[in-house]
């Protein structure tokens, strides 16, 4: 015990001859104010897809940037119908754009998106004597909260969840072909969004016509009208509920009017119902789908409903692999994607199951997509058989 009372003297007299040399001025502490440094990060081929950003500044142009896409896709197909074997081999640049961002001060952003195509893709063959095609998007947004929005020009209606999806980050090389089916193709409108009470709403109002060359609007058009309600119903479930309507009297006149081109839905009205639920690494999107009041097409006569539903899993089996499989089902309409014959069949009662893995080789900015679809149902009007297998591969990036 004496031993420890002689330690605390010795201490504490050092600490008092240190307090009195330091207020003597003797004593200058030393203080090491250099933080240990971190080696940069090594480069990632990655990194590549961050190098779109032209110009960063703190004025009213906050940011340029450049952005675009590739989707370049191989289908190897073969459909039984009455009549012979519709066989189908086909590496297709499905989709190529290019356009340019600037984000402005007060969350104003302008965005475009043209598309070019070399005639193997949807956007046709490539127009005479220029680089793009046409418009894909052309918009003005401002966004004053993370919670509310205004949206001026060429976009997408959200309907469905497949089609509300970016293809920048769908999980099959196609959407189903419901969805197909009943949705637009991006027309020119309004869009304002904004929470109340605890979920989001979007309204939209749209012209569905436009010039058949770059796309732009025609004011000569009739008019389109949509609502989205999306809330959380659980920590790991959102519901969601689509409405869209296109004035074209009940199926019986083209909804874009009497302009040369058209970007709306070929039905009168269309509702989507679904959800979209996260478990961790498996996740599930569901989505059941009316069409009311479609426009006459071959063997689909005007005022003709559909409906149909798409059940999607996924799983995460590895960071960078991940599993899909769909089943998709369609009352009555047009094939879609990814059948591309030089005249879609019109089907009723068909059924799509989908199985693939997706490898994420720098996320969703670059990845490889394979799948199998299977496809089975009856030809509309004559109710012969048809049913088809397709292997479909893809690359898909993006900046």
């Amino acid at each position: 015990m004496r031993q420890n009372n002689k330690l605390k003297t010795l201490v504490a007299s050092a600490a008092l001859a240190a307090a009195g040399s330091a207020m003597a001025g003797d004593y200058t502490p030393v203080i090491n104010d250099k933080m240990p440094i971190e080696p940069p990060a090594a480069w990632s081929f990655c990194d590549i897809f961050d190098y779109g950003t032209l110009y960063e500044g703190e004025g009213f142009i906050r940011e340029i940037a450049l952005n675009g896409r590739y989707h370049g896709q191989y289908i190897d197909q073969s459909e039984e119908i009455v009549g012979g074997n519709n066989g189908f081999h086909q590496w297709q640049h499905r989709r190529a754009r290019l356009g340019l961002d600037i984000k402005f001060a007060n969350n104003i952003k302008f965005s475009s998106s043209l598309n070019y195509s070399d005639g193997s893709g949807t956007n046709g063959a490539l127009t005479e004597g220029r680089f793009f095609n046409n418009f894909d998007e052309l918009y003005l947004k401002w966004a004053p909260s993370k919670k509310q929005y205004v949206t001026v020009g060429k976009q997408k209606q959200k309907i469905t969840r497949e089609f509300s999806t970016s293809s920048k980050r769908i999980k099959t090389i196609e959407r189903s072909h419901i969805v197909n089916e009943v949705a637009d193709q991006k027309p020119w409108g309004v869009t304002v969004g904004f929470e109340g009470a605890g979920a989001a709403h979007e309204v939209g109002a749209w012209l569905t016509g436009h010039d058949g060359d770059w796309n732009t609007p025609r004011f000569d058009s009739r008019l389109s009208l949509s609502y989205r309600y999306e809330k959380g119903i659980t920590d790991a479930t959102d519901f969601h509920f689509d409405y869209v309507f296109t004035n074209n009297s009940g199926g019986t006149v083209n909804g874009r009017g009497s302009a040369p081109g058209g970007n709306d839905s070929p039905y009168e009205h269309v509702l989507a119902i679904g959800t979209d639920s996260d478990f961790g690494r498996f996740d599930l999107v569901t989505d059941l789908i009316v069409g009311l009041n479609r426009e006459s097409s071959g063997a689909i006569a005007a005022g003709d409903d559909t409906w149909g539903f798409v059940i999607m899993p996924t799983y995460e089996i590895t960071e960078k692999l991940e599993f899909v499989a769909k089943y998709a089902y369609m009352d009555q309409g047009r094939n879609q994607r990814t059948q591309r014959f030089p005249s879609r069949q019109r089907v009723e009662n068909y059924h799509t199951f989908y199985a693939g893995f997706n490898y994420y080789l720098c996320g969703d900015n670059l990845k490889l997509m394979a799948g199998y679809e299977y496809a089975t149902g009856s030809e509309l009007g004559t109710g012969n058989d048809i049913s088809s297998d397709s292997l479909l591969f893809g690359v898909r990036a993006y900046f």
